[in-house]
């Protein structure tokens, strides 16, 4: 299965929290498991949390544009794209979930 986990909360939400633990379960079931970061999502991306999914195999994105605007730090291993890398990942998925 093809999994995309789009998370668009802060990383202090009880959704942050939900995004990890899916992706994790994901990712021990074998599946292709991607997370993009987008909004307040962003905030996720310097978070050790981020980086272990990454190692774990996770496809980790996010949107550039909000990472300029919040003036995140975009981090080595994780993927810079855009609303429409989002939309091809959409349409490659099995599944999608939304949290925000």
């Amino acid at each position: 299965m093809n999994l995309v986990i789009i998370l668009a909360s802060n990383p202090y939400s009880h959704d942050f929290n939900t995004a990890v633990k899916m992706a994790e379960a994901s990712l021990k079931r074998n599946h292709k498991t991607k997370i993009f970061l987008m909004g307040n999502g962003v905030y996720s991306l310097p978070r050790p949390e981020m980086k272990r999914l990454a190692e774990m195999g996770a496809g980790v994105y996010y949107c550039a544009h909000n990472l300029e605007q919040r003036k995140v730090k975009p981090e080595e291993w994780g993927e810079s794209s855009s609303m429409y890398g989002l939309s091809k990942l959409i349409t490659e998925a099995d599944k999608v979930l939304i949290l925000d």
